[in-house]
């Protein structure tokens, strides 16, 4: 290949790989929230944000986000303190659940043995300080000391009485002591002592300041002493201790920047930050319209930064804000996710076990590919009153978006933006045992652009809006506890199958495309229990249709298939069935005793399972397990999977978990019905790619040939969905060598044609 051509191939794929921000077949990526900051710091020249679902650098200067979370090596999301290494970058992590990382450079170091000790005492850590290459841990149960060389925990000292537990709030180095922030006081010992794990080191220290008892943290500021008691700050000059600062407010953090100290404060929402320093007795008021509860605030280019655990990463000139955070969902999503229009939507809302409103406002998530949008109050303010979204369905000639309020009615936000909501004097009924609530749980459009909703707890709680705008409303002719309805799914056959929370079941209805005459409806009742439709339980969680017009019941003790074709409203004949299958040497029903949260099919009709414990891909047909994915081997941010969504053009599999979104590229994608161009991508294959080559907008079941420029086979194989994977090797497992190969696509019918051209680089 020509020099010319190389370069050619590599502006090519250099253009290619800024368009493309889809993760590679196999590769996860985090959908996090990145505005709970619980800190900040200085690292480089950067500022260093830690948050609760992982940390990200901010160059100012060049207004660029470098983000670390679980997807890129992180052990975990729940992040509580984080803290740098004062003589180097190296940094060290504690989340909630007392597990520790170790973070130096791109290297991830883990540290599990206080999550993993058997210890009943308190294992909270409350503070972190680094002296050297020692790492002291103030936590419930006393101090421990980590070897940030051997990366291992050293010791633990426990100061209370007789060697018991007692929980440090926080310690400080000052001369040839260390001073720790205890239950009972301020205490202290010998910091060179090779004895601090002997109780009998520790002396009470006496501070002679009211109140007594508890001291909640110590700082050494300009080479003095300041304690925490309550929400006062009390200052030991010339050995006497005197009141430093008594806030009106609760102190939300406290920052020792330069020579100043920061005293972070919030109330009711209102955020405020006080900067005293040494020779100046009167405070600098530090607030802005942005600012709710500052956790840490320092100085940085002659700019105050602060960070915020409700708003992020501020910047703060005058009485000026400006909010500075990597783009993301604003929260975790608990609710339905849909797919539109290359696009994933997400409801952050939800309810919990009892169906009881658990008041989340965050609204919805739009994830176009590359940028998430946040439709909450911040944005609309109309959605201020509006809380747990928790369905959503789109037009597809209006692309106007239908959110399900679980309390707030019925939501449309347009294409345009304008937002309508369906409440009083609307269609939508409130619930029968609360007047004031108008509980929307399920929404979906049907194949004849019909708009049918669940109005949870109505008398009359199943609705359609036809696309001429026309409403009708159902009884459900089964009693139901609660008239509980949720989810709708529509099958092949335009039926549409009613989830009934509170152990009551599914209903069927087929509305033989005349909603208007409901004389022609027909309805049918599943239930656990033979008679009855045969599920394996009433407590349904989830419904799916797939692509051979099976409906996938889920319930908390498994899966149900209903297969019945036309026979759905014949009870003596269609009853679910309960898939059997080998596990070792034992044969169980599919899953049973475990929570089946969601359902989902994918491209080549495999089927995708939201569980407590992880997720599952299964086989079509459900007898073979494709894939398990749970925190352990993978990146799955919690074993918790409420929700997923998968993308039908790139098969990349989103995941709503307890701890947040993360997506997985898988291999399945919507199988083409018209013939289109193939994707091939990378295209070029640059020089050391190692990955999985797509070949993706296939027809369903596609064989295909990739040949050299003289047709001689290098490998052949058949498409998943819509899209073919290749390793690039050949059959006898080489690595091809650079040049130009040929892609023959042969669909069902047996026709083959030339669909694309692979370019590899070496």
């Amino acid at each position: 290949m020509s020099r010319i051509a190389l370069v050619c191939f590599y502006c090519l794929f250099i253009k290619l790989s800024l368009a493309q921000s889809i993760p590679p077949i196999g590769q996860w990526r985090d959908h996090l929230p990145m505005r709970n900051l619980i800190g900040l710091a200085i690292d480089n020249q950067l500022l260093l944000a830690p948050t609760e679902f992982g940390y990200f650098t901010f160059d100012p200067a060049k207004r660029e986000f470098n983000q670390m979370t679980r997807s890129k090596g992180l052990s975990e999301v729940r992040l509580k303190l984080m803290a740098l290494d004062p003589s180097s970058s190296k940094k060290i992590l504690v989340y909630k659940n007392s597990n520790i990382d170790l973070v130096d450079g791109d290297k991830t170091i883990n540290i599990p043995d206080l999550l993993l000790s058997p210890t009943q005492d308190d294992k909270t850590i409350f503070n972190i300080l680094w002296i050297d290459n020692n790492i002291y841990l103030s936590s419930g149960l006393g101090i421990i000391v980590i070897n940030a060389t051997r990366n291992e925990i050293r010791d633990t000292y426990r100061l209370g009485t007789n060697g018991n537990a007692l929980k440090v709030s926080g310690l400080a180095q000052l001369g040839d002591s260390l001073y720790a922030a205890t239950a009972e006081g301020l205490k202290k010992a010998f910091f060179k002592s090779d004895q601090l794990h002997d109780f009998r080191s520790w002396s009470t220290e006496p501070v002679s300041v009211s109140p007594e008892g508890e001291c909640s943290g110590v700082y050494v500021w300009e080479n003095r002493l300041v304690i925490k008691k309550s929400d006062s700050l009390f200052m030991r000059q010339n050995n006497v201790w005197g009141l430093l600062h008594a806030s009106q407010l609760p102190i939300s953090g406290i920052s020792i920047a330069g020579n100043s100290l920061y005293v972070c404060r919030s109330a009711q929402g209102v955020g405020s930050i006080l900067q005293l320093n040494i020779d100046n007795p009167t405070p600098v008021l530090i607030q802005t319209p942005s600012m709710a509860h500052p956790s840490a605030c320092l100085n940085f280019d002659g700019q105050f930064w602060v960070g915020d655990s409700i708003n992020g990463l501020l910047r703060v000139n005058g009485n000026n804000d400006e909010r500075v955070v990597p783009n993301a969902p604003h929260g975790v999503a608990v609710g339905d996710g849909l797919y539109f229009n290359d696009h994933i939507l997400a409801a952050a809302g939800g309810v919990d076990d009892d169906w009881r409103p658990t008041n989340n406002s965050d609204g919805i998530y739009n994830f176009d590919g590359n940028v998430w949008n946040n439709y909450d109050a911040d944005r609309y303010s109309i959605l201020d009153s509006i809380s747990d979204i928790i369905s959503l369905a789109v037009d597809p000639s209006s692309e106007s978006i239908f959110a399900a309020s679980f309390g707030g009615g019925l939501v449309e936000i347009k294409k345009g933006g304008q937002v309508i909501v369906n409440k009083q004097q609307s269609p939508i009924s409130p619930a029968l045992s609360d007047p004031s609530s108008y509980r929307v749980s399920g929404l979906v459009i049907d194949q004849e652009m019909t708009l049918w909703v669940s109005n949870y707890g109505a008398a009359r709680n199943i609705l359609a809006k036809t696309k001429e705008g026309k409403w009708n409303t159902f009884t459900i002719p089964f009693e139901h506890n609660e008239n509980a309805v949720s989810s709708i799914v529509v099958d092949d056959l335009n039926r549409k199958w009613i989830l009934s929370p509170r152990n009551n079941g599914v209903f069927c209805l087929d509305d033989n495309r005349t909603i208007e005459q409901p004389n022609d409806d027909r309805w049918r009742f599943f239930r656990v229990g033979s008679g009855n439709g045969n599920l394996p339980s009433s407590k349904v969680l989830s419904i799916a249709a797939d692509r051979n017009g099976f409906v996938w019941v889920g319930t908390d003790k498994g899966i149900g298939i209903i297969q019945c074709g036309e026979d759905i409203f014949n009870s003596a004949i269609c009853e679910a069935t309960i898939p059997i299958v080998q596990q070792g040497n034992f044969a169980a029903p599919l899953f049973a005793n475990e929570s089946v949260n969601d359902i989902e099919v994918d491209g080549a009709d495999q089927k995708w399972i939201a569980t407590n414990n992880g997720v599952w891909l299964l086989s079509i047909d459900g007898q073979k397990t494709l894939a398990v994915f749970n925190e352990l081997n993978s990146p799955l941010l919690s074993n918790i999977v409420h929700s997923i969504v998968v993308h039908k053009k790139t098969g990349e599999v989103f995941f709503f978990t307890e701890n947040g979104i993360c997506s997985y590229r898988s291999t399945a994608t919507e199988p083409v019905t018209e013939k289109a161009k193939p994707m091939v991508f990378p295209n070029p294959v640059p020089p050391g790619f190692t990955g999985t080559i797509a070949i993706r907008d296939l027809p369903a079941n596609a064989w295909v040939r990739i040949t050299e420029l003289d047709g001689r086979l290098v490998h052949q194989t058949r498409s998943v969905g819509g899209q073919a994977i290749w390793n690039g090797k050949n059959y006898k497992g080489e690595r091809v060598s650079s040049g130009v190969y040929l892609v023959y696509i042969s669909d069902e019918f047996n026709t083959q044609r030339v669909a694309a051209k692979i370019f590899f680089i070496k």
